[in-house]
């Protein structure tokens, strides 16, 4: 083993008999970056449940669906129809006239104003139960959202009867389609103001009692629905 002859320079720089590599190393610090651990998502391991089995569907196929809604309003003009129709028979077999010139002079014992008012609560009794079915169905076709169901139902309503009044009044003028003998106004005994009021009352109480049977409704159709999903999920 042979020694140098010189001792080692302390101050020497020890790197330098390598500078001539490529790459030269270097003895300043040298910063280290740590790779960062890969962001794993962590899962559950538990069960899923049938709440969120039921909200997962309910974010994917949630909301209003238009074609269900007017299906429900079908059905809605349906059911009125045929609820109105068994009404005039039930009179027709009783022999009472709706439709006559005394039609709200009097049934029997009862006077012109109970008259009047069970023909309008039986009217509205009419609407609620019609309004009810149409957002049942809308309901039980579009599974969710039955609130928002039956919302659409009475719109469509509210849309179509916009424009049929409209297409009448159109019609009319061009080809007086309506006689006029059937625009003809009776005359009452009451003033302008209090008939406007008694319109408008009337007018929100109808508005009112559609909307809530139909949202009433809706709800009513989603939830067997949820009945259903409870008994397939929970075995």
């Amino acid at each position: 083993m042979s020694y140098p002859l010189y001792p080692a320079d302390p101050n020497r720089d020890p790197a330098e008999p390598f500078r001539n590599l490529d790459p030269a190393p270097s003895t300043r610090p040298v910063a280290t970056i740590e790779a960062r651990p890969v962001d794993w998502e962590v899962l559950d391991s538990g069960p899923i449940t049938t709440e969120e089995i039921i909200e997962r569907q309910r974010e994917r196929f949630g909301g209003v669906k238009v074609g269900s809604a007017f299906f429900g309003w079908l059905t809605a003009t349906g059911t009125a129809g045929l609820l109105a129709g068994l009404l005039l028979a039930i009179g027709a077999v009783l022999g009472l006239d709706f439709t006559g010139p005394g039609a709200f002079a009097g049934f029997g014992p009862l006077d012109a104003e109970a008259a009047g008012w069970i023909g309008a609560g039986t009217s509205l009794a009419i609407l609620i139960v019609a309004f009810y079915c149409g957002g049942y169905v809308a309901g039980r076709m579009a599974r969710f959202s039955g609130v928002v169901q039956g919302i659409a139902v009475w719109v469509w309503a509210i849309v179509i009867a916009i424009v049929g009044a409209i297409l009448g009044v159109v019609l009319d003028s061009r080809y007086d389609l309506i006689p006029d003998g059937l625009v003809e106004v009776p005359r009452v005994a009451f003033s302008e103001d209090i008939l406007v009021l008694a319109g408008v009352v009337a007018a929100v109480v109808v508005v009112v009692a559609t909307l809530g049977g139909a949202i009433l409704g809706g709800m009513a159709g989603v939830r067997y629905h949820r009945r259903v999903d409870r008994v397939g999920l929970d075995g």
